[in-house]
């Protein structure tokens, strides 16, 4: 134009838009808590913005409508506005900005350093920078969808497929006073949390984010036409986002109002997978401020990144690992039972230098062993060190080794092997008892299970004694043993003294009882079981003292065959515990079938003595199996509703040196029902 004087100036800058909240906004003075200051984008919007003004001395500011770069301004409260953003946006640079910043800042100085005239036309065209940002959000967004992200509620509960973390609803809190975004580029908070728990923190990195936030935060009018003139003034000359709707009305819409802005952006230069983890440690770190549970791609990887930001946010000499642990006992996610993955993550991260938290790498490693087969085709078990995978295989091997042990004892209660021993001495008659039991179980549980032995339940191991059948058998037999055993006769080292001397010598022990203890001596020694404490079971009177005294009358049609098994039968009733035992054990089915079974078998033999020794010979070798395998290893915390075998043995555990007076217990089988139930009797009893 000819009639341009030396006010005309044209200034395009193609440098790329910043994002929308930048650490150059700053609060006014005089401002409340929750205003913000536009002014902090000066810098960035001059960047990427075309300003073209126009003046004419002689003609007015309304006549002058000639550029076709931009809209003009066509109204008093239009020029007003322009000239308020051109002297906020045109003098407020940072001190790192290059050299084609400081020709911005001479020439935006030049705009406001005098007052300009009227008929000055102010021509702002904003680049728009809606796709490049749609582009990351989108790569955003579909990384979150391509990576699995799982939820971990605690509790034992198994893992959860999750894809919230843009809008997490467990960190949102209508009544918060900040906004949390995970980036700048963020157009949507991710959290909604009240300052005051990040400040009771003492952290100085957090709470200098909330100081930044705080300067950071929006200015908002206090009357309902200031406010829209603001919002007519900015969305005109296309400068900001829109406003929120605070004021419907003359009054309030939200009571708590948001007076901070935080953001945690990824690192520069970071790769997708490592942007995804840095946005998923910024979430767990709320949600182990707030006790919500914690979300990851792997349980190690959670564990493992939210443990780092917390020794890099953390004070100095806050102990941050005995922090997580704390965070994960109360909320119960160290329970990892019936989850291989999360077993193997707490397994990988307990043995970390900076961990070594020896209970939980106990109840991470028990559960590894027992769901070894479905763990080792998992890529979690790459986390875990060589040694620790190196004790599992071993474990398993030797757990593993005891159940097909049992299995082959079990599946016909096979225990032919005890009256080979030389010290078996047995009469006829406690073979063929001890035969008829066996083949009693085997009827019984066929009928229980509709077949004996059950099918392969569990597993890829193929094993069909599971936890769950030895805990039932346990239980029967247990029983069994509680309405039998004689209570009165325990297993000490001199009694044991005595038998090895008379058996050296080849002298021949007197007694029943004598006879059972060196039996049960030698298959403990060779089956390297430990001694019962109560081995000995409660003995009917024998033939001759059924018949001692005065022999009762007899009606008719009674014989001396009839009369024998009713004494018998009474004998073998009185020889028991039924009066001290409660209903746990008499009311078990076994026990009832047994005592109906005890009724009919060999009941007019001549020495019911006899009968009762043959079988608990055989009731005897299935407590102590069901031993080996019916004991959970000492210290665990969660134990129930797991189908798979929890006692392996722990020798030369931790892969870590101990220190004095750390001691990993494994299973032992002397904590079996044998072993802790006589310190549950009575004196006397």
């Amino acid at each position: 134009m000819e009639r341009r004087s030396q006010y005309n100036k044209n200034t395009t800058l193609p440098v790329p838009l910043p994002p929308p909240w930048s650490p150059q906004e700053v609060s006014r003075p005089g401002s409340s808590p929750h205003e913000r200051d536009y002014s902090g984008h000066g810098a960035f919007l001059l960047k990427k913005t075309e300003i073209s003004v126009e003046t004419s001395r002689a003609e007015p500011f309304s006549d002058d409508r000639s550029s076709d770069r931009a809209s003009t301004c066509s109204t008093a409260r239009e020029e007003k506005g322009g000239r308020g953003i051109l002297a906020r946006f045109g003098n407020r640079l940072g001190d790192e900005q290059s050299s084609i910043h400081s020709s911005v800042l001479r020439s935006s100085e030049d705009l406001t350093s005098d007052p300009l005239p009227f008929g000055t036309t102010v021509s702002i065209q904003a680049a728009q920078p809606v796709k490049a940002h749609e582009q990351k959000l989108h790569g955003m967004k579909g990384l979150e969808q391509a990576a699995s992200m799982k939820r971990w509620l605690g509790e034992g509960k198994p893992a959860e497929a999750w894809g919230k973390l843009a809008k997490d609803p467990e960190l949102w809190d209508d009544k918060g006073d900040t906004l949390v975004y995970f980036g700048y580029q963020r157009p949507q908070p991710s959290f909604r949390i009240k300052a005051s728990f990040l400040e009771d923190t003492k952290s100085e990195i957090l709470i200098a984010k909330l100081q930044e936030g705080f300067q950071r935060s929006v200015k908002l009018p206090t009357s309902r036409n200031a406010m829209s003139s603001v919002r007519g003034e900015m969305k005109n000359l296309s400068l900001t986002r829109d406003l929120p709707t605070v004021f419907e009305n003359g009054h309030a819409r939200n009571d708590h109002p948001v007076r901070r802005e935080i953001h945690f952006p990824a690192p520069d230069n970071a790769s997708r997978i490592d942007i995804l983890r840095h946005h998923i440690t910024t979430r767990n770190l709320f949600a182990f401020l707030f006790d919500r549970p914690l979300i990851g791609l792997t349980y190690y990887q959670a564990l493992t990144d939210l443990h780092e930001r917390l020794m890099l946010y953390m004070p100095p000499g806050v102990d941050c690992t005995q922090l997580l642990i704390r965070y994960l006992t109360n909320n119960r996610l160290h329970n990892v039972s019936n989850d291989p993955a999360a077993a193997a993550g707490l397994l990988a991260w307990s043995e970390n230098q900076a961990v070594r938290w020896l209970e939980g790498w106990r109840e991470a490693f028990v559960h590894c062993v027992g769901m070894y087969h479905d763990l080792r085709v998992l890529p979690d078990m790459r986390d875990i060190s060589q040694v620790s995978r190196a004790l599992l295989d071993r474990s398993q091997l030797e757990l593993q080794a005891r159940i097909e042990t049992c299995e082959s004892r079990l599946s016909a209660f096979r225990f032919d092997d005890i009256w080979s021993t030389p010290a078996s001495q047995s009469s006829t008659l406690s073979r063929r008892s001890f035969d008829h039991f066996q083949h009693f179980l085997q009827q019984y549980y066929e009928k229980s299970y509709k077949g004996w032995p059950p099918r392969a339940a569990y597993g890829g191991n193929n094993n069909w004694l599971t936890r769950e059948l030895v805990q039932r058998l346990q239980t029967d037999f247990g029983s069994l043993y509680n309405y039998y055993v004689d209570r009165s006769r325990s297993w000490d080292a001199t009694a044991e003294m005595r038998i090895r001397e008379n058996m050296d010598a080849n002298r021949q022990d007197e007694g029943t009882t004598n006879t059972l203890t060196k039996l049960f001596l030698y298959v403990d020694k060779k089956n390297k079981w430990p001694h019962m404490p109560c081995p000995c079971p409660l003995l009917p009177a024998s033939a001759a003292d059924l018949f001692e005294g005065k022999p009762s009358k007899q009606s008719i049609f009674s014989t001396k065959a009839k009369t024998m098994e009713k004494r018998t039968v009474h004998a073998c009733a009185e020889a028991s515990n039924s009066l001290l035992v409660g209903p746990e054990s008499s009311a078990n089915g076994l026990v009832e079938a047994f005592l109906r079974f005890e009724k009919t078998d060999l009941v007019s033999e001549a020495n019911p003595r006899e009968v009762r020794q043959g079988r608990w010979v055989l009731l005897y070798g299935i407590l102590q199996v069901l031993a080996t395998v019916s004991v959970d290893t000492p210290g665990l915390w969660f134990t129930g509703n797991t189908r798979y075998f929890l006692n392996s043995r722990l020798k030369g555990s931790p892969p870590w040196r101990l220190e004095a007076g750390q001691v990993l217990e494994g299973a032992d089988p002397t904590l079996s029902h044998c072993w802790t139930v006589p310190r549950t009797w009575k004196p006397g009893n």
